[in-house]
């Protein structure tokens, strides 16, 4: 039995549940024990008024805005530029030149990106500035990046584009200076990049379609997930992608093992993930 306040508790059935509900609604697996989880539920309970943790589950089985809520509290708020140099390097290195090659006699010339589970848009805007540091003095292309979150708080911080400038030390000069404005101790992202980019909110545990992509990254999310959710995002990241696009994962993550129909290319540390070309004469 946990302290929650004067007079309230916090029962080990009840976190029990508190897990499966999250997972269930969201597909975030909750790996903290008790003791860590303990303070955030109670600080979120104080937040939210709730007179007991009864009453707290029992919104959450009523609303996925509930869940959103807590989830606010329990996840890391910000993602940061160049957390994960391998994926990035590859991903200007090897998807950008063949999706260029392959692209660049069609008409339109268009590139689809999604940041699936891109928190507070970093990841979202050094995808678009790779792609307009690739294309750059080729004309005629069409770039749409998506950037989804199932944190509505997060997703407000990407679309305003306003960072720390300290987050951005590690960006050449010469790419601040093109896609970023100074404001105070602030960067804000300029308009010829933040018209490339839309943010929307979207639960990955939960089946969402929004096109067909070129390249998704899913950075950082498959280790907040059950197995089993792993499995199912894995499948449906496929079915998302257009024939020979790209899986990219955080530099240290791999698919788990399962019906996933993408092939792994080690390209030196990094492992890429590929759907297969053919995959078009069965669609």
């Amino acid at each position: 039995m946990h302290r929650l306040s004067v007079g309230s508790t916090i029962l080990e059935h009840e976190l029990s549940e508190l897990r499966l509900l999250v997972e269930r609604q969201s597909g975030v697996l909750l790996q903290d024990s008790d003791q860590t989880l303990l303070p955030v539920v109670t600080a979120h309970l104080e937040s939210r008024q709730y007179s007991s943790a009864t009453e707290f589950l029992e919104s959450l089985r009523q609303s996925d805005s509930e869940v959103e809520q807590f989830l606010e509290s329990l996840l890391d708020p910000t993602a940061g530029f160049g957390r994960h140099p391998l994926a990035f390097s590859t991903f200007r290195r090897v998807v950008l030149p063949e999706l260029q090659q392959r692209k660049t006699n069609k008409s339109p010339k268009t590139l689809r990106m999604w940041s699936a589970g891109c928190s507070t848009g970093e990841e979202a805007y050094e995808i678009a500035i790779s792609i307009c540091e690739a294309i750059d003095g080729d004309t005629g292309w069409n770039v749409h990046v998506v950037g989804s979150d199932i944190r509505r708080s997060a997703l407000r911080v990407a679309e305003r584009g306003l960072y720390p400038r300290h987050e951005l030390v590690e960006m050449p000069r010469a790419q601040l200076q093109k896609y970023f404005s100074r404001v105070g101790n602030h960067l804000l992202v300029k308009s010829r990049l933040r018209n490339l980019v839309a943010f929307t909110s979207m639960n990955l545990a939960q089946p969402s379609y929004l096109g067909r992509y070129d390249c998704i990254f899913c950075v950082d999310v498959l280790s907040q997930f059950s197995m089993t959710q792993r499995v199912a995002l894995a499948q449906r990241m496929q079915l998302y992608l257009e024939p020979g696009g790209y899986l990219l994962l955080g530099d240290r993550e791999r698919l788990p093992s399962g019906d996933v129909q993408l092939l792994a290319h080690l390209e030196g540390e990094y492992v890429l993930y590929r759907k297969p070309m053919a995959a078009a004469a069965n669609l």
